[in-house]
């Protein structure tokens, strides 16, 4: 968000000459609100979730914005409270726990024995800068594998977009946090409804 930067800037230069420090805000995404999926009987195995994987450019803390479509731009004092592969994969395998499509859904370290391994991606996860328009867009692809058959049997990639509302890094953490529920959401529908055809009756 371009239009941030030179106030930013001089709060900066400012704290600096006055002798002040100033220290970095932090935020989490909001994932609280996510539809729930309707529980039913679990007619599959055990899965295990592992943690997303992210661009190293997204894996710092930093919120990121794009000013041009080959930019990277970073808000210095504006940084996320935890890793956004800890914030996703932890939404994530909450929301398929709460779906009961899979006989218990257990993180990558007690994935001894279960019958299938969620993977999956954090593509993007940004600000991108369009000249007077400002939108959010949020990338997320997961692939699910069978460990008896050894073999791939799902795999989807979701992309949402918000605009950005209110011009600040407030806004954009708002709009990061709905296009990020929306892309959870339609990743897991996916992901319920096709191994719901594969479950045995």
């Amino acid at each position: 968000m371009r239009f941030l930067l030179p106030s930013m800037t001089l709060v900066a230069v400012f704290a600096v000459g006055c002798g002040g420090v100033r220290y970095p805000r932090t935020y989490t995404l909001d994932l609280t609100g996510a539809a729930a999926a309707h529980a039913r009987p679990s007619a599959l195995g055990a899965l295990a979730v592992r943690d997303f994987s992210c661009p190293d450019y997204l894996s710092d803390g930093r919120i990121v914005y794009r000013p041009t479509r080959t930019e990277v731009g970073y808000y210095e004092y504006h940084r996320w409270a935890m890793t956004l592969r800890r914030m996703i994969t932890d939404s994530i395998a909450d929301r398929i726990r709460t779906g009961g499509v899979f006989g218990s859904v257990e993180s990558a370290k007690n994935a001894a024995g279960v019958t299938y391994v969620l993977t999956g991606a954090i593509e993007r996860l940004e600000e991108v800068d369009d000249g007077r328009d400002v939108q959010v867009i949020v990338q997320l692809s997961a692939q699910l594998v069978d460990t008896r058959a050894q073999k791939t049997v799902w795999r989807h990639s979701e992309t949402a977009s918000e605009p950005v509302s209110k011009r600040d890094v407030s806004g954009v953490v708002g709009g990061l946090s709905a296009a990020t529920r929306r892309a959870i959401d339609t990743l897991i529908a996916s992901l319920e409804s096709d191994v719901a055809l594969d479950a045995p009756h």
